[in-house]
C-alpha cells in the first residue's frame, strides 16, 4: 500500500528541493547530496514498487550527482569557503579548533579544506580567544571572582575538555590547575 503523502521524486522535483534547500541554508557539496538521497530513500520506504524498480533510483542518484555539479560549478556550493564562514562562525560562538574540526567533518568538508580553513587563522591564539568566549558563556568570570571551589573547578575543567580545548587553555582560564591531574594525564 502506497504512502500518498510521500511521492516518487523526478528529477525536476529534486532540482526543485536542492534550489529551496540552498536558499534557506548554506550547505556543503556533502549535507545537499544527503537531503537530496534522503528523497530517494523515502520515495523508496514508502513506494513498494519504486523499491523494486532500481534503475529509476539509479537514475535519480545520477540526477543528485548532476544537480550538485551544476550548483559546484555556478558557485552556490563552495565547500571552501563554507568552511571558511563556519570556522568564523563558531570560533566567535566559543568553539574550540577541534570541535570545529569534528563538525565540520561531518558535515562533510574535506580534511584538507578544515585544515586550510583553520590555518587562516591565528592558530593558539584563536582558541585562547574561543576559550575566553566559552568560560562568559559558563559564567566562570563570576565563579571565579566569588571564590571557585575544586568540586566546581574539576567540573569547569571536564567542560573544557568536552568542549574540545587544552588542557593549557583550561588552566590558563582557571587560574592554574587541579593538583595532581598533570600527573594524571601526562603521557611521558
Amino acid at each position: 500500500m502506497a504512502n500518498k503523502k510521500i511521492k516518487i521524486p523526478t528529477k525536476d522535483n529534486l532540482a526543485n528541493v536542492a534550489l529551496f534547500y540552498l536558499s534557506r541554508f548554506a550547505a556543503s557539496e556533502e549535507s545537499l547530496r544527503k537531503v537530496l538521497a534522503n528523497r530517494v530513500r523515502r520515495a523508496a520506504m514508502a513506494h513498494t514498487e519504486f523499491a523494486e524498480d532500481k534503475a529509476a533510483q539509479a537514475k535519480l542518484y545520477a540526477a543528485i550527482d548532476e544537480i550538485v555539479e551544476q550548483h559546484k560549478l555556478s558557485g552556490v556550493i563552495n565547500d571552501a569557503e563554507f568552511a571558511r564562514i563556519k570556522t568564523n562562525s563558531m570560533r566567535r560562538s566559543g568553539r574550540s579548533s577541534r570541535d570545529i574540526s569534528q563538525r565540520l567533518r561531518h558535515k562533510g568538508v574535506a580534511g584538507e579544506l578544515i585544515d586550510n580553513s583553520l590555518s587562516q587563522e591565528d592558530g593558539g591564539s584563536d582558541d585562547m580567544k574561543a576559550a575566553l568566549i566559552f568560560a562568559k558563556k559558563r559564567r566562570i568570570p563570576a565563579l571565579l571572582q566569588k571564590g571557585i571551589t575544586l568540586e566546581q573547578k574539576r567540573k569547569e575543567f571536564a567542560a573544557f575538555a568536552r568542549a574540545g580545548f587544552s588542557y593549557d587553555i583550561s588552566k590558563k582560564i582557571l587560574g592554574g590547575g587541579i593538583e595532581g591531574y598533570e600527573e594524571l594525564t601526562d603521557p611521558f
